[in-house]
């Protein structure tokens, strides 16, 4: 640079009192804002895909040709309120109790209650030992009073032996209880709408249900 040359002017300092100032806080303001709104919209997005639902098949659960239905929205299909269903074979300890989603799911396991065959108990609140499958928006699947063997814990399976069929918890006899339920309320509709009644198989060939999860 010459020594006659003209220097370039230092671009002035941006303080609270400036005029750069309020509009350099505005624009920063407007960017944390929209960084918010991007953030909110992917939670959102996350939970709703977290707590999106399906229809899944339920077949039976003991694979015997002589299980059946016994029980659906009444005990017995004419006594109290039950909405639920219970499926036996006559015997206990004998056959596996299997799981009855007809896809790989994640059947959490609840034990600690010792091995029966008439029930009476109550143990787990009186579901005996018992499996739950969690679906989204609050549903999840159960399956209650089986009695523990090498097979019983938490695991990820398709129809897989979870125990044999028993009586633990309150029961009045060995068999598989199982039912869908909302926020703890249990639903009908998973099995009345395709038709399983008193007397239906419950071979864990035959679909039994559509339970949402």
């Amino acid at each position: 640079m010459g020594a006659g040359a003209a220097r370039e002017a230092a671009p002035p300092e941006v303080t609270p009192a400036s005029p750069q100032y309020a509009a350099l806080h505005q624009r920063g303001s407007l960017l944390m804002k929209t960084m918010k709104l991007t953030m909110a919209g992917l939670v959102l997005a996350a939970a709703g895909w977290a707590t999106s639902v399906t229809a899944a098949t339920a077949v039976g659960p003991i694979c015997d040709t002589a299980a059946r239905v016994g029980s659906t929205t009444y005990y017995s299909c004419s006594g109290s309120s039950h909405n639920a269903l219970d499926m036996s074979n006559g015997t206990c300890s004998v056959w596996n109790h299997r799981g009855m989603i007809n896809v790989s799911r994640y059947y959490a396991y609840y034990g600690g209650c010792a091995n029966n065959c008439s029930g009476g108990t109550s143990c787990n609140g009186g579901a005996g030992n018992y499996y739950v499958v969690t679906g989204g928006s609050g549903w999840d699947f159960r399956q209650l009073h089986l009695n523990s063997n090498v097979s019983s814990g938490s695991k990820t399976c398709d129809r897989c032996a979870l125990g044999l069929v028993g009586s633990t918890g309150n029961s009045t006899g060995a068999h598989v209880h199982a039912d869908n339920r909302q926020y703890g309320t249990r639903k009908t509709a998973w099995y009345t709408t395709v038709g399983t009644t008193c007397g239906s198989s419950a071979y864990c060939s035959n679909r039994v249900g559509t339970p949402t999860l």
